[in-house]
């Protein structure tokens, strides 16, 4: 295989593993530092319930924000919108981790977006919350095989994933990506 060829696959599958890829509503994972980075809101909130929509094709639900993490203006909201085809999720009352993005001054997220139950976060995954924003600087970007094992500095953590395109990086997803003094990027662990 020549050198070009190699080098457009390479490429290909690059841009492919980076992009949050949506068939149907199959998404390619993404390290929680990503999801957080490329939200424009997260929050921890309590859903209430569900309220009559205005908006057709979308289910309307309503919450009282406990904890900001990001937030990129400061409007407060109090509805949260999802899809009611299949790409929607469906919210019992109780506090989640929400995050997405926020389209014509509403939240609207789907299963492509970090949507958890709160009690369902680890203790880690709750501290690094308040920490991810300093890392949206660096890039992580996943690699297999031999690829996970290039260790030149870059303003990139990498991130192994396996055939099925799931990630496999037990430490990383325990790690947050951060930039050092010398500005590289490399993985981290705090403890608390």
């Amino acid at each position: 295989m020549s050198a070009a060829v190699t080098l457009a696959l390479l490429f290909f599958w690059s841009v492919a593993l980076n992009e949050q890829v949506t068939e149907g509503c199959r998404c390619l994972p993404k390290h929680p530092q990503q999801q957080f980075c490329a939200s424009d809101i997260v929050i921890r909130a309590k859903v209430i319930g569900t309220v009559p929509s205005t908006l057709p094709q979308l289910t309307a639900y309503r919450i009282q924000t406990i904890q900001t993490f990001k937030q990129l203006d400061k409007k407060i909201f109090q509805v949260i919108y999802t899809s009611q085809t299949s790409c929607g999720i469906n919210l019992e009352n109780g506090e989640y981790l929400l995050s997405g993005p926020v389209k014509d001054g509403r939240v609207v997220v789907n299963l492509c977006d970090r949507v958890e139950p709160w009690n369902q976060l680890s203790r880690v995954q709750k501290m690094y919350l308040s920490r991810y924003q300093s890392g949206c600087v660096c890039e992580i970007s996943p690699c297999t095989g031999a690829s996970c094992l290039i260790e030149i500095p870059q303003k990139k953590c990498l991130i192994r994933v396996n055939n099925s395109f799931s990630l496999d990086d037990e430490e990383a997803l325990q790690s947050i990506c951060l930039p050092g003094s010398d500005g590289f990027c490399r993985w981290r662990k705090f403890l608390k």
